[in-house]
């Protein structure tokens, strides 16, 4: 059976907005770069006040932007991202490209020929220099770009000029050509990214089952078990073990036995009715089950649940006592410590197994909630 990689959109679309603040210092170094080799260039022959308050403009609105970027990498690491990132990103970058854009309505007409050039040079530089920054978002791009040129291009056409009008045009040639780059890299990127999550989710996943892998239990448990001692809450492990597994095996052989790990493994995954609990495959015919904040009692009524479900299939097993099959499973709770050992609730719940099997099997035993 062909591993499936099964991406969470999540990750991918965190990632998109992690790339597009990554590099919100440079931008903000170039932007200023840009704003002062213009404001230098035109000083000798612009009016120093519309200048500097230009300048301050740019700076302004630069800074919001990397401030915006930098809180938000601070709320990631916090786990306090969320709200309306689009809006808030798509009006600093509207105000950032308005700014660059204003010039060709206060500056621009007041210039000789050679400096109007320059000024329509530097945009174009402006321009271009951004789209590495926004390839993670070419919508995103595309509206820093048509703020920064749109207004030069507006006033080149309403000039009545030849000349106006052959700028005019190949600044929208110029436009164009960046849209299609930054489309064309940001396709590039989210093979890229889709590539990665797709990799990662394969590593975590058990090939034959699709339910998440030993390591990925390992990992999640580790972090589930932290979690409760922070909000000392309970947490609930399960053991779950096919009985007469071998006897099945031997009698059916082993294609039939990766059927019935499949089959088991579909129907505990269909009891699974919280977002955060976790099934994986434990080990050979052995399975898994994760269950945060959850009381032992409320536990082992899930656990039954799965049984349940387990012997619902009516997979004929001739070894097996009940003539079909069945599964045992142990459990145990316990409301974590930070001096506490993870794997003492882990060996609580096989100890628990150990008991459900020696008293007869297709059963669910309880170890008492351990204190700390």
């Amino acid at each position: 059976m062909a591993m499936l990689a099964v991406i969470n959109p999540h990750n991918v679309s965190a990632q998109q907005l992690a790339q597009l603040h990554r590099y919100a210092g440079i931008g903000f170094l170039a932007n200023l770069t840009n704003a002062l080799i213009l404001t230098l260039f035109l000083w000798s022959i612009t009016d120093h006040i519309r200048l500097l308050l230009w300048l301050a403009t740019v700076v302004a609105a630069s800074g919001a932007r990397l401030a915006y970027a930098h809180a938000h990498r601070r709320n990631v690491r916090g786990g306090l991202a969320g709200g309306n990132q689009s809006l808030m990103m798509l009006s600093l970058t509207a105000i950032n490209g308005l700014v660059w854009g204003s010039t060709a309505l206060f500056l621009h007409p007041a210039l000789t020929e050679p400096y109007q050039l320059f000024l329509i040079f530097m945009l174009s530089i402006t321009s271009a220099g951004a789209l590495p920054l926004y390839i993670a978002a070419p919508a995103t791009y595309l509206l820093y770009l048509s703020c920064v040129l749109v207004p030069m291009i507006l006033v080149l056409l309403l000039g009545s000029d030849s000349v106006g009008y052959l700028m005019a045009l190949m600044l929208v040639i110029f436009s164009g050509t960046l849209a299609i780059t930054a489309w064309t890299m940001h396709h590039g990127l989210m093979e890229s990214l889709h590539k990665y999550f797709g990799y990662q989710s394969l590593a975590s996943v058990d090939g034959l089952t699709q339910l998440a892998n030993r390591r990925t239990f390992d990992e999640t448990y580790r972090d589930e078990w932290n979690r409760a001692a922070r909000a000392s809450l309970p947490l609930s492990v399960i053991l779950i073990d096919i009985d007469n597994f071998k006897k099945y095996n031997d009698h059916y052989g082993h294609q039939e036995g990766d059927t019935c790990l499949r089959e088991v493994a579909n129907a505990l995954g269909r009891c699974m009715r919280r977002s955060g609990d976790l099934v994986a495959r434990y080990g050979g015919e052995e399975f898994v089950v994760v269950l945060y904040q959850m009381t032992g009692d409320e536990a082992a009524r899930y656990a039954e649940q799965m049984r349940e479900a387990v012997a619902g299939l009516g997979l004929v097993h001739e070894r097996n006592e009940a003539g079909h099959v069945t599964i045992s499973l142990g459990g145990a709770t316990c409301i974590p410590h930070s001096r506490d050992n993870p794997d003492d609730l882990v060996r609580a719940a096989d100890d628990a197994l150990y008991r459900a099997k020696e008293a007869g099997r297709d059963q669910v035993c309880w170890k008492s909630i351990l204190t700390t």
